[in-house]
This record gives C-alpha cells, sequence and structure tokens, in this order.
C-alpha cells in the first residue's frame, strides 16, 4: 500500500520584503531581519524584491544593493540619526521658524548625503532587473514608495520617475539613471519636518514629492504575482514587517512642546493618516505573511535615542522575527493564496 502521509514542505531560503515606515522605529525592523537570518530551522537569509516607504525605504534600499541583515543592523546602531535632523543651527526653534517661511523644519540634505556616502553613489540601474525571453526588462529589485500632493499621485519609484523631468535640466527623468538615495529622501519627506523634494511634470509644474506614508504606509500587495497573468505561482513568499506602539511625529525626542499647537496637531493628523488607513485595511492574506514589532515608546522623530531604548527596539525585533517564524507554516500561506509556491529560481 502506498504511504500517503504528507511530507512537510521544504522550506525556501529567499523571500521578498515590504518594509513599513516609522522613523527612527526602524531599528525594530532591522533588529527582526536578524531574527530572520538567525531562526534555526526557518531562515531567510537572501532577500529577492524589496520594497518600502518612508524609514522602510532605507531598509529596503540598503539590502537591494547587496548588504544583508547584520550589516543593515551594524549600519544603523552606529548612525547617530540626530544629524540628519538638520534644522538651521541645529536649532529646533529655528527650525519652526524656517516652516513659517519655507516648505519644511530642515531641509533634509544631510540625510541625502549619509545616505548617497552609505551606497557609494549608486542608481537605479544597480537594481534592474535583467533581461526576460530577450526583451529589456522595465522593472527593479527594488520598490519606494512617495507622494506627489501636487498632483494627487501615490508614485512607486522608480517607475512612476519617467512622468517627470528634472528641475534643474528640464530632461525627461530616466529611471535607471536617478540617485537610490534621492529616491529614498522623497520617501522619508516628513511634510513639515523636511522639506518636499521638487520635480517637474510633463506640463512644466512645478511637484512637491513627500513622505510615501502619506498615502500608503506599508504597501505589502507591492510584490503580490496573480498566477493568471504572470503565467506561474509566485516563487517564494513574501514577508511584511511592520510595527505596532510607539508614538508619532513630534514626540518628545524631536518636538515636545516647543513647536506651537496648530504645528503639534498637524503632524497628529499626519501620524493618524499614514497608518489608519493600512490598519482598516488589513486582509487574512497580510496577517498571515506579517510580523509586527513593538516599538514600546519611542516616537518617529526620536533623533537622540539612548543606547537602551535603541537595543530594546533591536531585541522586540528579533522576539518577534523568532515567534512569527516559530508559528509560521508554508502550507497555511499557500492554501491562503490557493497557490502552490513555484521552483525557486536560482539566486542573482
Amino acid at each position: 500500500m502506498a504511504d500517503t502521509t504528507a511530507q512537510p514542505m521544504q522550506w525556501v531560503d529567499q523571500a521578498d520584503a515590504v518594509f513599513r515606515g516609522g522613523g527612527v522605529k526602524g531599528l525594530g525592523l532591522a533588529g527582526a531581519l536578524c531574527g530572520f537570518a538567525e531562526h534555526p530551522t526557518k531562515p531567510i537569509h537572501n532577500w529577492k524584491n524589496v520594497a518600502g516607504a518612508s524609514a522602510g525605504a532605507i531598509i529596503a534600499c540598503y539590502l537591494a544593493t547587496g548588504h544583508d541583515a547584520h550589516a543593515m543592523l551594524d549600519l544603523m546602531q552606529k548612525t547617530s540619526f540626530g544629524q540628519f535632523a538638520d534644522f538651521p543651527s541645529h536649532n529646533k526653534q529655528l527650525g519652526i521658524g524656517r516652516l513659517l517661511v519655507g516648505h519644511g523644519m530642515a531641509p533634509g540634505k544631510a540625510f541625502e548625503s549619509w545616505f548617497e556616502e552609505v551606497l557609494e553613489g549608486a542608481t537605479f540601474s544597480a537594481v534592474h532587473k535583467p533581461p526576460e525571453n530577450g526583451q529589456d526588462s522595465e522593472e527593479w529589485w527594488l520598490k519606494l514608495i512617495a507622494v506627489d500632493v501636487t498632483g494627487g499621485h501615490l508614485l512607486v519609484l522608480p517607475g512612476d520617475l519617467k512622468n517627470y523631468r528634472d528641475p534643474a535640466t528640464g530632461r525627461q527623468i530616466d529611471p535607471n539613471e536617478f540617485s537610490i538615495a534621492r529616491a529614498a529622501r522623497m520617501s522619508m519627506s516628513i511634510p513639515y519636518f523636511f522639506d518636499p523634494v521638487e520635480l517637474q511634470d510633463a506640463q512644466g509644474r512645478t511637484c512637491l514629492i513627500v513622505d510615501g506614508g502619506t498615502l500608503s504606509n506599508f504597501p505589502v500587495w507591492l510584490w503580490d504575482v496573480d498566477p493568471k497573468v504572470a503565467g506561474r505561482p509566485p516563487r517564494w513568499p513574501t514577508f511584511g514587517f511592520t510595527l505596532k506602539g510607539g508614538k508619532g511625529f513630534g514626540g518628545p525626542g524631536a518636538l515636545g512642546k516647543v513647536a506651537p499647537w496648530h504645528l503639534r496637531f498637524a503632524f497628529s493628523i499626519f501620524h493618524t493618516a499614514e497608518s489608519a488607513w493600512d490598519e482598516r485595511f488589513v486582509s487574512n492574506s497580510t496577517r498571515v505573511r506579517t510580523l509586527a514589532v513593538d516599538a514600546a515608546d519611542v516616537g518617529t522623530t526620536d533623533f537622540e535615542l539612548s543606547k537602551e531604548k535603541q537595543d530594546l527596539l533591536i531585541h522586540n525585533g528579533r522576539e518577534a522575527a523568532k515567534e512569527f517564524l516559530d508559528a509560521f507554516s508554508l502550507e497555511e500561506y499557500e492554501n491562503t493564496y490557493h497557490a502552490h509556491l513555484g521552483v525557486p529560481a536560482t539566486a542573482n
């Protein structure tokens, strides 16, 4: 008699990932990535397609350009986040004054310069997918979310960049030539806090590009594959990395009671908008593939985070990853999507 006992599915050591925005709370997501790599029976070391919004975009960019989870964590631990709050003379009150006459409390140049150096000037050509069936691909291993508040569009970068021109030259933007660091700067441009990035649309209008979390702070849908359209099932799972708890913008470490009430109220509105939509429409297919890291009482813009709080976020990330993978089932994942995973492709 044939043995009909179901055999456990073979674990796949590669996956796609989508990272939620959350400012300095992203340390918890870096800890979770290490937890995935360190799991004794269900590790993930090879992240194929990666995406994110705001701080999640920073993590996605670093992974996409050839770095692993532990390098990501090391980078974040040794980085002084306070340098990114580049208020005039590093003074919060002067930053508020700057906002009254401009578009943000801080220009955001410090972050872009730092990340440009970290990524060694990489452009999206470095993460461009190879040709398929003899045809050039218009896909990338990396996608970032930003928002054009002038045109009223959700942007998926780099693909949507082809619809804009460089304000300095008037030339149409080639996505492959665009700086990854600048795209990340666009995705994490917190309204009021950082200056928006300016691009020019086809009509010559100046468009203001801001934080992707304004419309979708957790775009876990970005790598979903429809087997009927793609002609194949997904080759590996997609995991979402999100945050729970914590505080929004304008917390004690950033603005406290220094800012006037109407500015703190604006930050509260934005914090609600960038989280409520994604949380309200969380489906079962999102829950089965998403782990949530407890951000404790850390605020998005608590740039001067203590060593103890940093260690807490990292610990919470590792613990969340272990608990998630201990309970995660490939069979349940497949049943959710009504399709079996295809044969994993050879890592590029």
